[in-house]
């Protein structure tokens, strides 16, 4: 069966965007991102010059959409599978993410480092980089589960688990020693759990 016109138009965009983002992020880390420029990131492309502005406006857009595309990766793995273990997935997801990010940590810095304001940190979506739509699933299959106590706002626990884990995620970036992203990461999945896990049934109300 064809696929729709409009189908292969989408499928093409899609195409071209990730072309410029991969080629943009292996420029990136062969010779760092103030050295690249959008001529070389169309050129390792394939593509003409100005097909880059039809998808990033800007250089920095590159980078945002790094966080974004990875997060939506990881976040679509971790809710596969509907029977498995909601708070175990969140803690995967978790920690994965931060291995991801581990790889690129010199890109990622630069993310907070050029101008993320306190309005995407607190309500945005934090220059790519918030969990919010994942998480926010992974807190109500854990509720309807048990995993988590069902009475407590699903909203709530999302903007409480994504505040924490943006706040390691700035000490990570601005930290010059090593850091444990991971074990932060899944540590404050841990911490957020232990005062709202589901009542064993018998317990004193």
């Amino acid at each position: 069966m064809m696929q729709p016109a409009g189908g292969r138009r989408e499928t093409g965009k899609l195409e071209r965007r990730d072309r410029l983002y991969e080629a943009a992020l292996s420029l990136f880390r062969e010779q760092g991102y103030e050295r690249t420029t959008v001529d070389q990131i169309t050129r390792r492309a394939g593509l003409a010059k100005g097909t880059f502005f039809n998808y990033f406006p800007t250089k920095d857009s590159v980078l945002r959409f790094m966080g974004a595309r990875e997060i939506g990766r990881l976040g679509a793995a971790s809710l596969a599978g509907s029977s498995a273990a909601a708070v175990g997935n969140l803690k995967r997801f978790m920690a994965a993410l931060a291995a991801s990010m581990e790889r690129d940590r010199a890109l990622v810095g630069l993310i907070f480092s050029k101008g993320l304001t306190v309005p995407e940190l607190l309500t945005g979506d934090a220059g790519g980089f918030s969990i919010r739509p994942t998480v926010s699933l992974l807190i109500r299959r854990a509720q309807h589960l048990a995993e988590i106590d069902p009475r407590l706002d699903p909203d709530v626990l999302t903007a409480m688990l994504d505040a924490l884990y943006l706040q390691q995620l700035v000490y990570w970036c601005e930290s010059a020693a090593d850091y444990p992203l991971a074990e932060r990461l899944t540590g404050i999945v841990d911490l957020l759990m232990m005062g709202i896990a589901a009542r064993e049934q018998g317990d004193a109300s």
